[in-house]
C-alpha cells in the first residue's frame, strides 16, 4: 500500500463550563487516487471504482461536545435541543470530549464554518476512511468489535457485552484508526458529509455507521441519508478543509 502523508492542524477548542477539551487536530491527506465503492455491498455503493481526488485536511476526532459548545458560546451555533429522555443510545453525562449528538446538517455546515472549514465531501470521507487500498474497514478486512464502537443495541447484536451501545468520548479506540490516523471512522456515530443523496436528493448522506450499528457492519463503504433536519443521539460529525 502507498504510504499515507499525516500532519496535524491545530484548531484550539474549550470544554463544557470551561473545562479544557483535547484540541481537534485535522490530518492532511495528499491528492492522488482512491479506491471507492463497493463491488459486493448495497446498491448504492456500487460500483467499485477508482478516483482522483485532490488533496484535503480532515479532523482527526469526531467534532466535541465541548468544541460545539465553544460554537454556541460565539454565537456562531444554536444550542442543541435535549435529546429524548431515556434514549437508548443517549451518551451518559456531561463530559466535553464526548462527540456532539443531535445535530441537524445546517448545525453541523454552521460549525465547520465557524472552525474555518466545511463539511467533508463524500469521497474525501471515504479516502481518509480506507486509505489508498480499497480495505473494507479503516483497520483491514476484517470486523472487529475490540477496534470501534458498533455493533449493540440494547444488549443485543455482535458486540454485545463488548461495546456500550451508546457513544463514548472520541479517540477510545486508537486500534481502529484509517491508514491516515484518523479516528472512529467506523462507529461512536454517523457524520453528515456534504453531499446530496444521489437516489434522493432532498437527504444528505450519513457515513460511518454508529455504537447502535449492528444490522449493518461500519463498513467504509457504507451509505445512509437522512433528512437534512434530522437529529439522532447517535448522530455527528467533523470537519474537513483544503491541505495547507
Amino acid at each position: 500500500m502507498k504510504a499515507a502523508t499525516v500532519a496535524t492542524l491545530p484548531i484550539l477548542g474549550l470544554g463544557l463550563m470551561g473545562a479544557a477539551s483535547p484540541p481537534p487536530a485535522r490530518v492532511a491527506v495528499s491528492a492522488g487516487p482512491a479506491r471507492l465503492g463497493s463491488a459486493s455491498g448495497e446498491d448504492d455503493e456500487r460500483p467499485s471504482r477508482s478516483k482522483h481526488i485532490p488533496g484535503f485536511a480532515i479532523d482527526r476526532t469526531e467534532v466535541t461536545r465541548g468544541d460545539y459548545q465553544r460554537c454556541v458560546a460565539a454565537r456562531q451555533c444554536r444550542a442543541l435541543p435535549a435529546p429524548p429522555a431515556g434514549a437508548a443510545a443517549r451518551a451518559e453525562g456531561d463530559d466535553a470530549t464526548l462527540p456532539v449528538t443531535g445535530v441537524s446538517w445546517n448545525d453541523a455546515r454552521d460549525f465547520c464554518r465557524f472552525a474555518k472549514g466545511r463539511l467533508p465531501r463524500e469521497d474525501e470521507w471515504e479516502k481518509a476512511a480506507r486509505g489508498v487500498d480499497g480495505r473494507q474497514y479503516p483497520w483491514g478486512d476484517d470486523a472487529a468489535c475490540a477496534r470501534a464502537n458498533w455493533g449493540t443495541f440494547d444488549g443485543e447484536g455482535p458486540c454485545a457485552g463488548k461495546n456500550p451501545g451508546r457513544p463514548v468520548p472520541v479517540g477510545s479506540y486508537p486500534d481502529g484508526a484509517s491508514p491516515y490516523g484518523v479516528l472512529d471512522m467506523a462507529g461512536n456515530v454517523w457524520e453528515w458529509v456534504a453531499d446530496r443523496y444521489d437516489q434522493d436528493p432532498s437527504r444528505r448522506v450519513v457515513r460511518g455507521g454508529s455504537c447502535c450499528s449492528y444490522f449493518v457492519a461500519p463498513r467504509a463503504a457504507n451509505r445512509n441519508a437522512w433528512a437534512p433536519d434530522h437529529r439522532d443521539v447517535d448522530l455527528g460529525f467533523r470537519c474537513a478543509a483544503r491541505s495547507t
